[in-house]
């Protein structure tokens, strides 16, 4: 698998992520995908991130996810993304606002073969609750 071949394995996972599209995870994660980031420390298989992104959806109406760099070397590719959405379902103890909110992050991902084993997140999740609560 190329380096441009994983790339564009990523952007079709998240153009898949907006729509609410989870069966993706089964053709493009390993078996025994792991990923670590705080709320969904060390979920495990297709079958956990699907529940994790079933989660974003129902606290968040009508996701978008914008790429803003990515950058793919040997196996790995890093990801600083975008997502805004409307603030539907309670989060982080925040009840739903209806606010329109925006979050950034960074995601290395690891393949194996044609693809992917491991995802490592780092999400701004304090610009988001600031944005919850805000007056």
């Amino acid at each position: 698998m190329t380096a441009q071949s994983r790339k564009d394995a990523i952007r079709r996972l998240y153009k898949a992520l907006e729509g609410g599209d989870l069966d993706v995870a089964d053709e493009l994660f390993t078996p025994d995908f792991v990923t670590s980031e705080g709320r969904h420390q060390n979920v495990i298989g297709p079958q956990g991130f699907k529940d994790a992104i079933r989660e974003v959806h129902a606290t968040h109406t009508d996701p978008s996810f914008e790429i803003l760099d990515m950058v793919a070397e040997d196996d790995r590719v890093m990801v600083r993304w975008r997502m805004r959405a409307t603030h539907g379902g309670e989060l982080m103890g925040v009840p739903a606002t209806g606010r329109q909110v925006s979050m950034e992050a960074f995601a290395l991902f690891r393949f194996v073969g044609d693809r992917i084993s491991e995802r490592h997140a780092v999400i701004d999740r304090l610009g988001l609750l600031q944005q919850l609560q805000a007056d």
